[in-house]
């Protein structure tokens, strides 16, 4: 013999619980309002738009990494949990065109670069790899695992492209606070060889996306 069970609303609505078809309580992750819910833990919860920056502040990833490898990453800090859903890596460059042959090439590096450049995730010790092939060394290259991209040719000047790829991931990669997790692009060519235009045109740098919480 069974009993009929039901959840309803302890403030005399008469409002009761759903479920799914999978026999599972149906509920909101996200409250619809602010009423009842303390102010701190709706500011909890912030956007996050961030530069990957090597070890002085910077963004230009056009450095020389042929010797020393120069790491750009974005961090966890104290008293906040990032998640980071996806990046855009932005690339203004002479020989950018991936409707054409320059799909091999990295900017004016004709044949790509030597030792490439890497993307990882570093959580809890354990590094995983997104360029798992291993390092990237033209721009076609980069398609094996961005999700999308844009290419606008000659959009800065007459000889200068915009091309911009963009990373999504599955999960988020978690940064957990006070930890030394990191989202890393590691540059390990010559890549002020490869802008040689004028600075004011040419450019690579990247930014995250996701959001941050105060713990």
């Amino acid at each position: 013999m069974s009993l009929k069970t039901t959840i309803k609303d302890g403030k005399g609505t008469g409002r009761t619980a759903s479920v799914t078809d999978a026999n599972a309580l149906l509920v909101s992750v996200l409250p619809q309002t602010s009423k009842g819910i303390p102010p701190d833990d709706l500011a909890s919860l912030r956007q996050l738009r961030e530069f990957f920056v090597d070890s002085v502040g910077s963004e230009d990833q056009r450095v020389d990494g042929s010797v020393s490898a120069v790491e750009f990453s974005v961090s966890a800090q104290l008293g906040i949990t990032r998640w980071v859903t996806g990046f855009r890596l932005i690339i203004q460059g002479q020989n950018t065109d991936m409707g054409s042959n320059d799909f091999r090439r990295y900017s004016a590096t004709s044949g790509g670069l030597t030792n490439g450049v890497e993307i990882e995730a570093v959580q809890s010790g354990v590094t995983t790899v997104i360029t798992g092939a291993g390092a990237v060394t033209d721009m076609g290259q980069y398609l094996r695992y961005a999700d999308d991209f844009l290419n606008i040719i000659s959009a800065i000047s007459a000889n200068v492209d915009y091309l911009h790829f963009d990373f999504s991931f599955d999960q988020p990669v978690v940064l957990t606070e006070g930890t030394s997790d990191r989202l890393v692009i590691r540059i390990n060519d010559d890549l002020t060889a490869a802008y040689t235009t004028p600075s004011t045109d040419t450019a690579q740098f990247a930014v995250a996306r996701g959001y941050q919480e105060s713990v």
